[in-house]
């Protein structure tokens, strides 16, 4: 075989090798591309079958874990330290000096035998009946919580607080050992604050359903939200609007923010919030400040130089505004902002001592508290917050006394002279000045009002 011969011979080798090595690649190909196809076939299989056929239910989440931003800075006012309520803080180890007080409280309520519904076994079946949405109502998963062990937590820790609000207002008689009762322990004012903590509640539901089958014949409360209403935190008395709305309560906190805020379903959202002059700056200017003693509601107005505010009671034990403001910065809906904006013009107002002075002297705040812890509990109020957003109406009063500050800017100038050279004068010659320059602005003041009034 000659050379040329035996060169084509192997050519022809490696062009046969080449289309075999092709050939084996597009068979290699076209498998794979088929096994990709049926994989992804069986993974659209398997969404398909995860899609609902209807529309999702409304989410029934109403009680939270508090934030670690807003926990962080104030744990005591979000975690119980005497009882527990609810599954958060189920079986932790220092409150369960309490379980024993609730099984007596239980064991109480149903010796009295309040009608013939208040039996155990009766009580347990309603409470089953209702497990699986008691569970949606926590915003983690519950696990960890059997069956029995979640209904028997509902039943004791309602019944427990049923059972401790009507020792509390006289419907039933308390004994006269029993130290939640007993002044000398002081472990009332505790358990009134653990019992409006966010993470410490039962589904308004529950409680309900408890009052009803251990309701008292001919006693002195009609319904859960009276009996509750005198109980809890809240200042003024209840209209029917209220009693009505109540009854949408999702737990006793939020029962609480039902009857101290204005709830109103249509109320717009504002992105963010312009801080407001303080109330010492603003008396300076001659705006005059009034208690709202005729609207429950924790609301600020503010009309023609005249500032009406809620009048608010701020003790060292009472956490429930703290745990109010968690709640709306937990939870999505029409209502959400509603405490946090009042909680914002709060802080605003109040910068100092002087200020907290100033408006407990207008009887708005109500404390027996120092006025520097004042002072510094609404400095600190906003801390945590997630957003900046607020509530319209309150953004609106806040707009309308940033307008009318900037519009008495003579009457601002003559307080800063009176302030810097009046009263503090380093010299005849400053004092002199002063008084002239005040004469003059005053003055022109006067000009400027007569023109504004003929100019209206």
């Amino acid at each position: 075989m000659t050379e040329s011969n035996v060169n084509e011979h192997y050519l022809i080798e490696i062009k046969e090798e080449e289309a075999s090595v092709i050939a084996e690649n597009n068979v290699k190909n076209q498998t794979s591309s088929g096994n990709q196809n049926e994989e992804s076939v069986n993974i659209a299989s398997s969404i398909r079958r995860k899609l609902p056929s209807k529309a999702p239910s409304p989410p029934s989440t109403c009680i939270y874990r508090v934030p670690d931003a807003l926990k962080k800075l104030h744990e005591n006012d979000f975690v119980p330290s005497l009882v527990s309520i609810g599954p958060f803080h189920h079986g932790t180890k220092n409150l369960q000096a309490m379980e024993e007080f609730k099984l007596w409280y239980l064991h109480q309520l149903l010796d009295r035998k309040p009608n013939l519904e208040t039996k155990l076994e009766h009580i347990v079946e309603k409470i089953r009946s209702m497990e699986d949405y008691c569970r949606e109502c926590y915003n983690e998963k519950l696990d960890h919580l059997s069956s029995e062990a979640f209904v028997e937590m509902m039943v004791v820790d309602g019944c427990f607080i049923l059972e401790y609000y009507r020792k509390r207002k006289g419907e039933v008689p308390a004994d006269a050992d029993d130290p939640l009762f007993n002044i000398s322990l002081a472990m009332s004012p505790t358990l009134t604050s653990d019992l409006v903590m966010l993470e410490n509640q039962l589904p308004w539901r529950v409680l309900d359903c408890l009052f009803q089958l251990t309701k008292v014949p001919n006693g002195m409360y009609k319904s859960l939200s009276e009996l509750t209403r005198s109980c809890l935190p809240i200042r003024g008395s209840m209209s029917d609007d209220h009693l009505e709305q109540t009854l949408e309560s999702r737990h006793l906190l939020d029962n609480v923010r039902i009857l101290s805020a204005e709830l109103d379903k249509k109320e717009e959202i504002m992105p963010f919030w312009d801080s407001m002059p303080s109330a010492s700056q603003l008396q300076q200017i001659g705006v005059i400040f009034q208690p709202n003693r005729n609207n429950i509601n924790i609301n600020i107005t503010f009309l023609e130089g005249v500032m009406e505010i809620a009048p608010i009671t701020i003790q060292g034990d009472n956490p429930v505004f703290r745990n109010l403001i968690a709640l709306e910065q937990c939870e999505s809906g029409p209502h959400k902002y509603q405490i946090s904006t009042y909680a914002r013009a709060l802080g605003d107002l109040i910068k100092s001592s002087k200020d907290v002075e100033f408006l407990m002297e207008k009887e708005i705040i109500h404390t027996s508290l120092n006025k520097e812890d004042i002072a510094d509990f609404f400095n600190n109020i906003c801390n945590g917050f997630a957003t900046s957003s607020c509530c319209k109406s309150c953004w609106q009063v806040s707009l309308t006394v940033r307008q009318y500050y900037k519009q008495h800017w003579l009457q601002r100038l003559i307080v800063y002279i009176k302030h810097n050279y009046l009263y503090n004068p380093s010299s005849i010659w400053s004092v002199s000045n002063a008084i002239v320059l005040i004469i003059v602005l005053t003055v022109l003041q006067t000009i400027y009002s007569v023109l504004s009034y003929y100019k209206s």
